[in-house]
């Protein structure tokens, strides 16, 4: 399948022309792993931002005791490495594949580059983001809500 088709049936690109697609098609690259595969790893700078396009992961967050804890579970659609790709720091959480997938992958300095250089992307590009962020804070604060006392 040729990258524009794939690019076509994402929903993070749903808004973009075909023109725009055409600029975003040589930055990506397919990934694919197994279950049990790290993805993302906690406390190490991450290069790429990745969208899944098969299969299921599990973004888990270190305690101070070292144990490692699911804070949500991910799938078809779904962007990783948002949060570094915004903010250039190491990885907040890591993320593990629980089944076989495939994730298209963007090297994060070409992506940035792209967008910087088309402003109309761009916007584009980091509203749909943005979004993606707003949506997971929300359901963290939902999540948080349930542990603050009466």
């Amino acid at each position: 399948m040729r990258a524009l088709d794939i690019l076509e049936e994402v929903s993070i690109f749903s808004d973009l022309t075909m023109d725009e697609l055409a600029l975003i098609a040589p930055l990506c690259r397919m990934k694919e792993g197994k279950a049990g595969d790290c993805i993302i790893q906690e406390g190490e700078c991450v290069e790429n931002v990745y969208i899944l396009l098969a299969g299921h992961a599990t973004v888990m967050k270190s305690r101070p005791d070292g144990k490692k804890v699911p804070i949500d579970q991910v799938g078809k659609d779904d962007l990783l490495g948002e949060v570094t790709f915004f903010k250039n720091t190491p990885a907040s959480a890591a993320v593990q594949a629980t089944t076989s997938f495939k994730a298209l992958e963007f090297n994060q300095k070409d992506f940035h580059h792209l967008l910087d250089t088309h402003p109309p992307l761009g916007l584009k590009i980091y509203k749909k983001f943005s979004r993606v962020l707003s949506v997971r804070i929300k359901k963290r604060l939902a999540q948080l809500v349930e542990y603050l006392p009466a």
